[in-house]
């Protein structure tokens, strides 16, 4: 499980090492306008009063109405302040082609009834200045409702909102650890902006500006717009162009709804080939990508991708995917391409790599290991791992931790308490070791030894391992009070993870049982084993409407996020070339009745639509967490026993998971909805943190608001284990078999040895 919204992207970027895989040439139009840097056009005088002024001019129906929860912002739970001068920051950024037109603070907060009101107040303050003081009454202490309006002025590119509790319970001497001095808001909380255009970035090194702002933290919802039915080979492209926008948007989700022949009202992505037109927008004849103003609303922008045939869009879509950081100008023209290298299992750039020890300095930045005062905030180490590693009666994967804490040689209760996804694995003490109070101890090392540094040698259980995951590390500090306003700790206490303490995974052999769901909405596993997807084929019908095409999108963008690559190799067909793909993994996209293979593999479906009835296999259970030490979500299900039929008006939204019928050991995954315009639910599912964890088992059906699941499908098992562990796996769940192997065997060697004993014991009788 990885944190429900992440606010810095902890995969390694593609950069220079996918530049080095694949030579691009690209020409770009001499007479390009001039252009400022990104710095530069931040230190333009449009800041705030330019941009405000001409912010007033764009009607209001332009503005675009934003809200932002405290959770959005980062806060993980609710904001608890202690002291008698505690602070927390939330911070959130501003677009650079919006500005601030209106803004308004909704706070929901609890207070100690113990506080002194002329002397206990909540300070707000956005970048350091005010924006409200808000007295802490003594009889209001439970339910109190503030709304605040902020000055427009005051909001920059990147915004930091403080919350400052100033307490004080007595007017004499004052313990700053005391109990009394607390103050809670609520998560709940919400910043609501309403936000204007302003002159819109116009060149292609800024992408994905201003289409997506990678600091923003609501979901991406980017329309992508066809001239007309596009061809398989568009779809691929725009499947890869949905990827790294994905990536952009990384885990707070994105969606391409599709439009055909008509543009929406504001920023999209257009897709022309050949002699294809589209208000004014013209196809080129080589492949080609630009930007472009929009025909009706000059705040918005088009991405436009052209080229005479569908290897032209593929290359121009390769040439965003993957040399984004090299494009320039308002246009540019791709000449000559050079193939990638094929990518290898498991290499994902977002995935810790699996063949060798991992350093926590390239899983996080330094400042992000460290933490300080008397209740620090935790640190939090994000990291994603193939499902399949088969950590099975083992200790678990092992941890290199090395760390360092503010020593106080008598507080001995000081710890370091270690967590996985909120599971706790250890405590470590930070104390000095236990010497006479008045012994004096020597600061001077012992030879080369580093005495401020900590090593403990640590295994994450083994049921903890697979997915998105989060090491948590909190430090406690122990406060001892000799009296009153005496022997209190310095208020500079700090801890600190050494980014060379390291995680292996290089140990474990790859094996896992499928169908599960919960692998493919977490982190879009088998598919993304390869993490260009060229194992995968998407499969949908002859003439796909939009909103197959639109989910076939959101997945597209899915993987790329879930890898940190774009899905450049997967391939996309209809259900008549189901053949030419039979050894990939499958991906089936279908709505109504419009997909044959859902009558053709009827018997491996959990639910089939056959003719005006729909037939239901019998669940095996319902599918419910289990424990991974006894590896028991990998054992296997029997097929089901029986089926219902069942008819009525009502509609039915899905996804199934099973075998292939084609190759064993290949996956196919179908998104199914008896109305087109309900995969909606699927896509709203899969791109929302909250809800993903909902996904599990085997068979899903989504309405609204929630998922339902079961484990109907057969167990099969991909990947392999050395031939001791796989002997050792298949006893494990046959112990009758094991019994009666180990009788026949003893057997068998009684029967071997009792003619030689028979004849030795003949012997000495005659002796």
């Amino acid at each position: 499980m990885e944190e429900k919204m992440i606010r810095k992207k902890n995969f390694r970027p593609l950069g220079l090492g996918a530049v080095l895989l694949a030579a691009l040439t690209i020409h770009v139009p001499v007479a390009s306008q001039s252009r400022k840097s990104l710095s530069d056009a931040s230190k333009t005088p449009l800041s705030i009063e330019n941009a405000q002024t001409e912010a007033t001019s764009i009607p209001t129906s332009r503005h675009r109405e934003v809200s932002l929860s405290f959770k959005q912002m980062g806060a993980w739970s609710v904001i608890n302040l202690r002291g008698v001068d505690a602070s927390r920051v939330l911070s959130f950024p501003v677009r650079p082609d919006e500005v601030v037109v209106a803004a308004k603070l909704s706070i929901n907060y609890d207070y100690s009834p113990a506080l002194i009101p002329e002397l206990s107040h909540l300070r707000i303050l956005l970048n350091d200045r005010i924006v409200a003081v808000e007295a802490l009454p003594s009889d209001k202490g439970i339910g109190n409702a503030r709304l605040f309006n902020i000055d427009p002025r005051l909001f920059g590119s990147l915004n930091d909102l403080r919350f400052n509790f100033i307490g004080h319970y007595t007017r004499q001497c004052e313990d700053p650890f005391h109990s009394s001095l607390w103050l809670t808001l609520s998560d709940m909380g919400r910043l609501d902006l309403t936000l204007a255009p302003i002159s819109s970035l116009s060149d292609l090194k800024y992408l994905p500006l201003p289409f997506f702002d990678k600091r923003e933290n609501n979901s991406l919802k980017l329309p992508f717009v066809f001239s007309q039915a596009p061809s398989f080979g568009t779809l691929k492209a725009a499947g890869v162009v949905a990827s790294w926008f994905g990536l952009q948007a990384g885990t707070r989700g994105a969606q391409f709804p599709v439009l055909l022949n008509t543009l929406p009202d504001g920023n999209a992505i257009v897709f022309l080939q050949g002699n294809e037109t589209l208000d004014g927008i013209k196809s080129t004849a080589e492949p080609s990508i630009s930007i472009q103003p929009h025909p009706t609303n000059s705040q918005a922008k088009l991405l436009v991708v052209t080229g005479s045939n569908d290897e032209d869009l593929g290359r121009a879509a390769r040439a965003i995917a993957l040399f984004n950081t090299t494009l320039s100008g308002q246009h540019v023209s791709i000449t000559q391409e050079t193939e990638t290298a094929l990518r290898k299992p498991y290499d994902a750039p977002a995935w810790i790599p699996i063949d060798r020890p991992v350093k926590f300095g390239e899983l996080a930045r330094i400042e992000e290991l460290r933490v300080q005062g008397y209740y620090p905030e935790v640190i939090r180490l994000n990291y994603r791992v193939s499902p399949d590693v088969f950590t099975w009666r083992t200790p678990g994967v092992p941890m290199d931790l090395k760390y360092r804490a503010t020593r106080l040689p008598l507080h001995n209760n000081s710890s370091l308490n270690i967590n996985l996804n909120a599971t706790f694995i250890q405590a470590l003490g930070l104390n000095w070791p236990e010497k006479d109070e008045n012994q004096l101890v020597s600061t001077k090392p012992k030879g080369n030894e580093n005495n401020a540094l900590k090593q403990e040698f640590l295994f994450i259980p083994p049921y903890a391992v697979g997915g998105r995951d989060q090491l948590q590390f909190s430090y406690y500090f122990d406060v001892i009070k000799g009296g009153e306003c005496q022997s209190l700790p310095p208020d500079n206490l700090q801890g600190a993870i050494d980014p060379e303490s390291t995680l292996d995974f290089s140990n474990f052999p790859h094996y896992v049982a499928l169908p599960n769901l919960a692998y493919f909405a977490n982190i879009g596993f088998p598919y993304t084993r390869m993490a260009d997807l060229s194992e995968t084929a998407v499969v949908l019908s002859r003439t796909p409407n939009a909103h197959e095409m639109a989910a076939y999108l959101m997945l597209m963008g899915k993987m790329g996020e879930a890898t940190g690559y774009p899905v450049l190799r997967h391939r996309v067909v209809s259900d008549a070339d189901i053949a030419s793909v039979a050894t990939r993994d499958l991906i089936v996209i279908a709505s109504a009745k419009n997909q044959d293979l859902m009558t053709q593999w009827a018997d491996s479906l959990p639910i089939v639509q056959m003719g005006n009835e729909r037939r239901v296999r019998e669940p095996y259970i319902a599918w419910r967490p289990a424990y991974r030490w006894e590896q028991q979500d990998v054992q296997a299900t029997p097929k089901t026993k029986g089926n219902l039929n069942l008819t009525g008006p009502g509609g039915l939204t899905s996804i199934m998971a099973f075998q292939s019928p084609l190759t064993a050991g290949r996956s196919v995954v179908v998104l199914h909805a008896d109305k087109a315009e309900d995969l909606q639910k699927i896509s709203d599912a899969l791109t929302d943190p909250e809800r993903i964890p909902t996904i599990q088992g085997d068979f899903a059906v989504f309405d609204e608001k929630t998922v339902r699941h079961a484990q109907v499908s057969e167990t099969y098992y991909v990947g392999s284990l050395p031939s001791l562990s796989k002997l050792r796996w298949f006893f494990s769940d046959q112990p009758m078999l094991l019994a009666f192997l180990g009788l026949l065997i003893s057997a068998l060697i009684a029967a071997l040895v009792y003619r030689p004993l028979r004849n030795i014991l003949a012997k000495r009788l005659k002796k």
